[in-house]
């Protein structure tokens, strides 16, 4: 019994877990407190934003149309992000900057959204409010996003990479979504009954604690030195340094290419389900709690295959084969949500156990070890930009298309249905670029292994 307990406590230590996530060494510190700030994040994200956002938006009146405008417009704060390395550059050390700022920008987006209906009571005016708060709160999170990204980059080599955030984003599911879960039923308990304004309300409140302390743990790790190859700082670099590296060019142009295709429907896909087929909150949190156990059955089988043909090509074969569970999306209705849209999701937890880690990977793959608060602040430019114009380009859509719909094969299609098969197609195109530039794109030092 005791040789049993000994192997179990040896295979413990040598666990990636223990490796990825401990207290004595340094770095691994760093990356636990990386893992509760997510866990804290997470939870505060579900609690004042996805679902719940979007019925707290329903609630005041706010239509299809105007919620994409709340959601879309301030992403084009995102180009702030270019005066990023101008500011963050003039200091040794960035912590306590990043650590009120990121405060403040938690306050204005949580609180903020909270109050303003109070106090604003026009549809138009609480529209323009929203969008105001949100576009200054994202306007912050622009200028601070990329300090983290470069201060937290040291801590995450490539060889602990894979397993940090494919344990993270399990253990993270596990937690955050599960207590979602649960207050999804409180929720959904209250349907028709105004207190169910004042439940969406209270989260929010909570959200707003959990966001002050995820900023807080994110301050406790080691803050190292900044490599930079020149003296003065240049807004300029932001822009000619990524173009002069072409590894990492044609990864940002990748990464922005899915997010242009899939970013489409964030802001009309939770309204869609809830009016159109009639899902319920809990039913929605549901399927996303359970998230945590493909982490469990299928985290293995990625890392073996993450291991064996690295980044590009697992993204690929992820893409290409998640893209037709959009094209199924797509016929999602009230009649067959029951079986279509429970199988559509189960297999995108398959596929997402793959893409959420290798997506939440591509800005480190080929990231130089120099100046990368200006590469990371390049990085998030681009991608930003994408999302905008794709979430710009949903919401025009939908707001042409309106009530109508289009006949496919005797199936009445409505505008978000479109966009969902839209996104299904362009997933499955990124799938072929990434496959076929896998070479181009691999570092050097995977190459040679």
């Amino acid at each position: 019994m005791n040789a049993y307990l000994h192997a179990i406590k040896i295979k413990w230590r040598n666990s990636a877990f223990v490796r990825t996530f401990n207290l004595h060494d340094e770095k691994a510190k760093g990356r636990s407190c990386f893992l509760v700030s997510s866990i804290l994040t997470s939870l505060a994200s579900q609690l004042s934003g996805g679902i719940f956002y979007t019925g707290f938006l329903l609630s005041f009146g706010i239509n299809i149309v105007n919620i994409g405008i709340i959601t879309f417009v301030p992403t084009i704060t995102r180009l702030l992000s270019m005066f990023s390395p101008l500011i963050l550059e003039r200091f040794r050390t960035r912590k306590l900057l990043l650590t009120v700022l990121g405060i403040l920008a938690n306050i204005i987006n949580i609180l903020g959204i909270t109050l303003l209906p109070n106090i604003i009571l026009s549809e138009t005016g609480r529209v323009i409010g929203f969008t105001l708060l949100v576009t200054i709160s994202s306007a912050i999170s622009s200028i601070i996003d990329p300090g983290y990204s470069a201060w937290h980059a040291s801590f995450l080599p490539n060889d602990i990479r894979a397993d940090y955030f494919t344990l993270s984003s399990g253990i993270n599911s596990f937690l955050s979504q599960g207590i979602v879960l649960i207050l999804s039923l409180i929720t959904d308990s209250f349907a028709g009954d105004p207190k169910q304004l004042q439940i969406i309300t209270g989260f929010r409140y909570a959200a707003l604690v959990l966001a002050i302390l995820h900023i807080l743990v994110l301050a406790i790790p080691k803050e190292y030195p900044y490599e930079r190859s020149n003296t003065k700082v240049k807004v300029s670099d932001i822009f000619t340094m990524p173009m002069k590296n072409k590894k990492f060019l044609w990864t940002v142009l990748l990464v922005a290419s899915y997010y242009i295709g899939s970013s489409i429907t964030n802001a009309s896909i939770n309204i869609f389900l809830l009016q159109d087929v009639g899902i319920s909150y809990s039913q929605i949190n549901f399927i996303n709690a359970i998230y945590f156990m493909f982490f469990i059955f299928f985290g293995k089988m990625w890392k073996k295959i993450l291991k064996k043909y690295s980044w590009f090509k697992t993204f690929a074969f992820v893409m290409l084969l998640q893209g037709p569970t959009y094209l199924m999306y797509a016929f999602v209705t009230p009649e067959n949500f029951t079986w279509l849209w429970f199988t559509v999701r189960l297999l995108q937890h398959v596929l997402g156990v793959a893409s959420n880690t290798v997506l939440a990977s591509m800005v480190y793959v080929n990231l130089p070890n120099k100046d990368q608060t200006n590469y990371i602040s390049f990085y998030n430019i681009v991608v930003h930009m994408s999302i905008f114009f794709s979430m710009m380009l949903g919401t025009f859509f939908l707001s042409r298309i309106g009530d109508n719909v289009i006949n496919i094969f005797n199936f009445k299609m409505a505008g978000v249905p479109i966009l969902l098969a839209v996104t299904g197609f362009s997933q499955i195109i990124v799938g072929l670029l990434s496959w076929k530039f896998n070479s181009k794109l691999l570092p050097e030092d995977l190459q040679n292994n």
